[in-house]
């Protein structure tokens, strides 16, 4: 059976794009991004794109503790998973609400780097990851704040189209409740709408089913 499509500025959208939107607008999770290409009459549901080919996502920065993080978060029907609530609400001199909040009110992009541009799975480790998109590409820093705001931005539909199963930030690692260094990430395995914490030492070796997080250095 053929998937139902409607045209939005001109772009077809699929009958599960809306879907996804309409959710989004019920819950009270729309962002800023679709609701200004809607505002100039351009297809919301289109990937941007940078000079490399990264999909680039916009979003306004809120400056929220973790653990308003974490209420947001589940009050908008998101998930997070244990490891990443326990880095979120940590008191620890690596913590959230030191090191990585998000300036309130400032417009942030960030790209998307596919993993699998590290062909050799024993080549795809965070410092040869983060290595890539800071030195190679010149994107800045990450921080984990950037997580609950892709989750927002970013709906499981749109990481089908785009074959990943996780957007992580290889952000400087928060030790969580276990005493191990993670990094969070908004993935949709086991149902979906999630955002957990992945190991964040500089060894460890990733999946070539993901992205990896960038702020471009000019935002």
């Amino acid at each position: 059976m053929a998937t139902a499509k409607v045209v939005v500025a001109g772009s077809t959208v699929s009958a599960s794009q809306l879907k996804d939107f309409f959710r989004q607008i019920e819950d009270g999770s729309v962002n800023w991004p679709i609701m200004q290409a809607i505002l100039e009459h351009r297809n919301p549901f289109a990937f941007e794109r940078n000079e490399h080919g990264h999909v680039v996502l916009t979003f306004v920065g809120l400056d929220l503790t973790g653990a308003e993080e974490v209420e947001r978060l589940k009050v908008t029907g998101y998930r997070v998973g244990e490891h990443a609530e326990s880095c979120l609400v940590s008191t620890r001199d690596d913590s959230y609400d030191l090191h990585h909040r998000l300036e309130a009110g400032r417009i942030y992009k960030v790209a998307l780097m596919p993993g699998k541009e590290i062909e050799r799975d024993s080549d795809r480790t965070t410092a040869n990851l983060r290595e890539r998109g800071m030195k190679h590409y010149g994107y800045g820093k990450p921080l984990a704040g950037l997580i609950p705001r892709v989750r927002e931005v970013l709906s499981d539909k749109q990481m089908e189209e785009l074959g990943i199963l996780y957007a992580s930030a290889l952000h400087d690692p928060i030790t969580d409740s276990d005493g191990d260094p993670r990094v969070l990430g908004a993935d949709r395995n086991d149902g979906g709408r999630w955002v957990d914490a992945g190991w964040g030492d500089p060894d460890a070796r990733w999946g070539d089913d993901g992205a990896f997080v960038f702020p471009l250095s000019a935002s």
